[in-house]
């Protein structure tokens, strides 16, 4: 059924790494299946909703399903008996699920997150305390390069007041030397999980550096960059070899965050142009296209995708392939009936929600034919997919 045959015995492998917390971390929603009954569930869904405009491809799994997590993010607190815990951040009860590990994340990531809990006990640094606004580690996030291997740890507290900063900073490096670079963030935020407007460099450059379709991206604590590059290199090439691109094409990523789809395309069309409405990703989208080398024909700005398209739709502007990767509530009104009206001849659509894809296939479907539908499963144990859908324009009368 599957593209690639699984050959564990599922049962055992889920018996075996059953997860403790399962019960009160509300993270993996299908945790209790087997891997294979988790991508049955998913194929079953995806087909549901999208199943009416083309037949859905079988799924394209993991071929491992576990530590799959590269950017991991954890909450500190103290116990009744004032012992440190870290662990999942429940945000319905302003709780917190305390785990050593978590069998969907890069395993180094946690080890180094009870490393900062041993050293916030040995230099007497308190975690926050919601109740008493008191104390200063809020949480942590930690961001690991697949292919590189570089690791960027952020800390979050509640005030720029850090106790014994560069003491804690030369401790967390001496423990874990493999770190590549460590930042400081202040979040004054109710939400726990928030970074601040400004990030401090309390150790190497700030960033780090991974690889994906041979290009090279630049990871910033505030960079977007997908959790699970391993399938993310599987989906953006498919998403790519989809759009049938030459050298002569003119194509436009919208909602193009860091660049990473358009920047891979780079090479096999003519030019590339990019809208994204987050200042800040545009700012990493130039600078990864500085960092492999792109100099020419590549350029991305600050927008709304919808006003854009628009205005290159009143200026009669042609594009010939559009790839759109909108967030989980979808694309705006207006750009698409601003790409309806610029008429492109392919449209490559990637979603992290099959839901709101269903929506805007709905107003796409007048002018576009669907060719093809492919799910990717990027988030093993939990119900998310994602989809990349081909599409071509339907000719005029």
């Amino acid at each position: 059924m599957y593209p690639k045959k699984i050959t564990r015995n599922e049962d055992a492998m889920t018996q075996e790494r059953q997860c403790p917390a399962a019960k009160k971390c509300s993270g993996c929603q299908l945790s209790n299946m087997t891997y294979e009954r988790q991508l049955e569930w998913k194929q079953r869904d995806v087909e549901g909703l999208l199943g009416g405009y083309h037949a859905v491809n079988p799924i394209i799994p993991m071929d491992d399903p576990y530590g799959y997590r590269c950017k991991v993010q954890a909450v500190f607190r103290s116990d009744r008996n004032g012992r440190i815990i870290s662990g999942v951040f429940q945000s319905s009860r302003n709780g917190i699920v305390g785990i050593e590990r978590c069998m969907i994340n890069h395993p180094r990531a946690d080890e180094i997150i009870v490393g900062i809990r041993e050293l916030l006990r040995s230099f007497g640094i308190k975690p926050w305390n919601v109740g008493t606004e008191r104390g200063f580690l809020k949480h942590v996030l930690i961001r690991i390069g697949k292919k590189t291997g570089e690791i960027l740890v952020t800390l979050v507290g509640s005030s720029t007041m850090f106790p014994k900063k560069r003491d804690f900073t030369a401790a967390l490096v001496k423990k874990f030397p493999d770190i590549t670079s460590i930042t400081f963030s202040v979040n004054t935020d109710p939400d726990m999980l928030l970074l601040g407007q400004h990030i401090e460099v309390l150790y190497g450059d700030g960033y780090i550096t991974d690889e994906i379709c041979g290009k090279k991206f630049r990871i910033s604590p505030q960079s977007f960059y997908q959790v699970n590059p391993e399938q993310a290199e599987r989906l953006y090439e498919y998403a790519v070899n989809a759009a049938r691109l030459t050298s002569n094409d003119n194509i436009l990523d919208a909602y193009s965050g860091t660049g990473t789809i358009g920047i891979i395309a780079s090479d096999k069309v003519n030019s590339v142009q990019g809208i994204e409405y987050n200042a800040a990703a545009v700012r990493d989208a130039v600078k990864n296209c500085k960092l492999n080398g792109i100099t020419k024909r590549v350029s991305f700005n600050r927008g709304d995708a919808g006003e854009y398209l628009r205005d290159r739709a009143a200026h009669k502007v042609h594009f010939d392939a559009v790839f759109m990767d909108p967030a989980r509530a979808g694309a705006d009104r207006k750009f698409l009936r601003a790409l309806c009206a610029i008429r492109p001849e392919r449209i490559v659509y990637v979603s992290c929600n099959p839901a709101t894809l269903a929506r805007d296939l709905k107003t796409l479907s007048a002018d576009y034919k669907v060719e093809d539908i492919q799910p990717f499963d990027m988030f093993p144990f939990t119900r998310h997919v994602e989809i990349v859908v081909t599409m071509s324009c339907n000719k005029l009368n």
